[in-house]
């Protein structure tokens, strides 16, 4: 069975140097009955916030005590995507398209230590290595786009528009770009 996620995260670029800071991240499945995967780091650098983060992200976090630490997080999201499949119906692929991919996959790599043990991680859970797509190659490709979420820069509502925005966007695709959907 393949699996379609959505993938949508928050980060301090300036609490490390050559780093990014995870804050929060999401997964949305492209199966709109299935439950949405949402976690808070209590282990980001608060004293290095800065005051865009301040205005558009940590305003959308819940209270520090519903938040989980970054070990927490990892095998939150292992077991979540595990839930997905069964002994008569096991996962054989993993996409998780984001809007801006390259950087929501660093992001999701740091809860796991980096993208090599985020791969081993899912390898031990029984799962394939999720292959990470691009939405802007929807965008470009249709030339279409939808305007951002009413609470954009929280994840998890921004999560929800990358699910909404590739529902509207891959049926449209030009037959010559179908390609960005194998």
């Amino acid at each position: 069975m393949k699996l379609r996620f959505f993938l949508d995260s928050e980060f301090n670029e300036h609490a490390k140097p050559f780093a990014l800071d995870p804050i929060s991240i999401s997964l949305v499945p492209e199966d709109r009955t299935a439950p949405d995967y949402y976690g808070v780091s209590r282990d980001f650098d608060a004293s290095k916030i800065t005051p865009w983060l301040q205005d558009n992200v940590v305003k959308h976090l819940p209270a520090e005590q519903n938040r989980r630490s970054n070990a927490e997080i990892r095998d939150e999201m292992v077991e979540y995507l595990k839930d997905f499949s069964t002994k008569d119906n096991p996962v054989t692929s993993i996409e998780i398209w984001a809007y801006n991919g390259a950087t929501d996959q660093v992001v999701m790599a740091n809860f796991f230590g980096g993208l090599t043990s985020l791969r081993a991680a899912f390898k031990a859970a029984g799962l394939p290595s999720p292959q990470f797509r691009e939405l802007k190659d929807l965008t470009r490709a249709t030339g279409e786009s939808l305007p951002p979420p009413a609470n954009a820069h929280d994840c998890h509502e921004d999560a929800l528009w990358a699910r909404e925005l590739f529902e509207t966007l891959a049926p449209k695709l030009p037959p010559a770009r179908k390609f960005l959907m194998e």
